[in-house]
């Protein structure tokens, strides 16, 4: 089984403009139209089982929306798994977990530059403690965001001070534990108790780097991810089978270690 842990995807009338507006700001070209339809085509074509969709609200007044949205696909395609999404300036937010529990999502998605908030930010401690005690997976978009101008606000030595205050809170460090920040990710988050997922890292990185990344963390803490639409999801897999890692090692990035995180 090969789980893609990080994609994108939006409501069939939304998709369009939603694409247009982030591949114009990043200049990358998708590889799907932004649908769930696209994507499950995406998987066919690439041999993937199932895939988690992490949407982000940039507005604390689209979080309901977007996580009864997040609820249907999530009943509606057993092959994908979307997360909910928070947004640190809503009030409800703790009524907003207990809707994300009852609604059967697993994780949340933060974005802290599209969403304009550091990681380790002391009004974000009350919503991580209820995360964790709420069990469920924080994926957070880590380092560069190629679409958006500096501050970075989820670097390594920010995220370390969140993994210290919370170490029972299962976390995913997007795009190898930050984005174009992996000698940071050496120094501050290799063997910390938090997974990487490999979304759009290898070919910036090379698989020298990767490897030895991957290797110096745990295998047990990498999960597969392509940041579909921006990456194509077939050539993601072949790169990564491509790697010099053991057939055991494979298994364990491509879907073990994911299935651990996802319930089975």
């Amino acid at each position: 089984m090969i789980i893609d842990f990080h994609t994108h995807a939006f409501p069939d009338e939304l998709a369009p403009r939603a694409i247009e507006i982030l591949s114009n700001r990043s200049g990358v070209h998708p590889e799907t139209d932004g649908t769930c339809s696209g994507l499950l085509e995406s998987m066919r074509q690439a041999g993937i089982s199932r895939s988690v969709i992490a949407p982000i609200a940039t507005k604390p007044s689209q979080v309901r929306n977007i996580n009864q949205w997040a609820v249907e696909v999530s009943r509606r395609y057993k092959p994908l798994v979307c997360f909910g999404t928070l947004h640190p300036g809503q009030d409800d937010w703790r009524e907003e977990i207990e809707r994300l529990l009852d609604g059967g999502i697993v994780g949340v998605k933060l974005h802290p530059d599209y969403q304009e908030f550091y990681v380790d930010d002391l009004d974000l401690m009350p919503i991580y403690e209820e995360i964790t005690l709420a069990g469920l997976v924080l994926l957070f978009h880590a380092g560069v965001d190629i679409g958006l101008p500096p501050p970075i606000h989820c670097t390594p030595s920010r995220l370390i001070r969140v993994l210290d205050k919370f170490p029972n809170m299962t976390v995913v460090a997007a795009h190898m534990g930050g984005f174009r920040c992996w000698d940071e990710v050496q120094q501050h988050l290799v063997g910390r108790n938090l997974y990487f997922d490999t979304s759009y890292s290898l070919r910036f990185m090379g698989a020298d780097r990767m490897v030895s990344l991957i290797r110096g963390h745990g295998v047990e803490r990498i999960l597969f991810a392509t940041d579909s639409p921006w990456a194509n999801q077939a050539t993601e897999v072949a790169d990564i089978r491509k790697l010099p890692l053991t057939e055991q090692e494979i298994t364990a990035i491509f879907g073990g270690n994911a299935c651990r995180l996802l319930g089975g």
